[in-house]
């Protein structure tokens, strides 16, 4: 047995932060089983800890870890 994927698709990485994608499907029976992909939700992970959620577009989460990474190298 195996662990399911619970951060979603792995998108991309910026510095030491994590882009992952969660897709929120509709399932639909009379169409051969195939679903559709209602919404998708973009998280900033950092390791296995969840930093930020819910964003709407892949380049807002990109612009959010790169800004996060600018505050923690201003920090260093």
């Amino acid at each position: 047995m195996s662990k399911g994927k619970t951060k979603g698709r792995y998108i991309c990485k910026v510095g030491f932060y994590d882009i992952y994608a969660k897709d929120v499907l509709k399932s639909s029976k009379g169409q051969g089983g195939v679903s559709q992909i209602l919404k998708t939700d973009y998280d900033i992970y950092h390791s296995r800890k969840l930093t930020k959620n819910g964003f709407k577009t892949k380049e807002l989460a990109v612009k959010t870890a790169s800004e996060l990474m600018e505050k923690h190298l201003a920090k260093a």
